[in-house]
């Protein structure tokens, strides 16, 4: 399309890479507030000691710690009615360490039990373990909370960067004045750079004398 002189420059086209980016950076911050919020939730707590025989669970799930590694964990649990709640030993080795103090898990219910008071005897002679208890946690679940904290700020925020600078460096190449002489470019007529073309007239043609004609010598 041909510019004409006078007629009004068309506006440029908006971008939406910095939308995009916007929405990258909104997204992120939303995907760190949820993963932070399972930090706080899943962030292991010191459990209870049950010397008193009764623990109660402000969350579902009973899992019992002691304070140094037992084979076999000599314990049992009730609930508010006097029902046995059924125990499984803890097959892995996963551990915690809360204010300097390192606890076991030796045991946890069978099936998940809800939030309340519970009846819980540990007789051990064997060992001078300490027993507490506290309700279902999960190591593993704390610590993909954080890197999932920590991915989701790195990709969003990094996605929302580099769509920030493709969006900049576009826009310096839009805004950038075009060069005189570029193809498409050229200055107008009387400009100081337009090039002189104005050659000198030519000089008048002079045949000189004809052989065949006497009256030209």
């Amino acid at each position: 399309m041909t510019m004409q002189p006078g007629m009004p420059m068309p506006a440029p086209k908006k971008s939406v890479l910095p939308m995009i980016a916007i929405a990258c950076f909104v997204v992120g911050a939303l995907l760190v507030g949820f993963f932070v919020w399972r930090i706080v939730v899943t962030a292991p707590h010191t459990p209870q000691p049950i010397e008193s025989g009764r623990v109660e669970l402000k969350e579902e799930g009973l899992t019992i710690y002691s304070s140094v590694p037992v084979l076999t964990p000599p314990c049992k649990a009730q609930d508010a009615d006097g029902n046995d709640v059924p125990l499984k030993r803890e097959t892995g080795s996963e551990t915690i360490t809360i204010n300097g103090n390192s606890w076991y898990v030796v045991a946890r219910s069978a099936q998940t039990v809800p939030a309340g008071v519970y009846s819980i005897s540990c007789t051990d002679d064997e060992t001078s373990a300490t027993y507490a208890a506290g309700p279902k946690s999960s190591v593993v679940a704390f610590v993909l909370s954080i890197l999932g904290a920590i991915f989701s700020f790195l990709v969003f925020a990094g996605l929302g960067i580099v769509f920030l600078i493709i969006w900049a460096v576009r826009r310096s190449r839009r805004n950038r004045p075009a060069q005189p002489g570029a193809p498409g470019n050229y200055p107008p007529p009387g400009h100081p750079q337009q090039p002189n073309y104005n050659f000198p007239p030519p000089q008048p043609y002079n045949p000189g004398p004809n052989p065949d004609r006497p009256e030209d010598r």
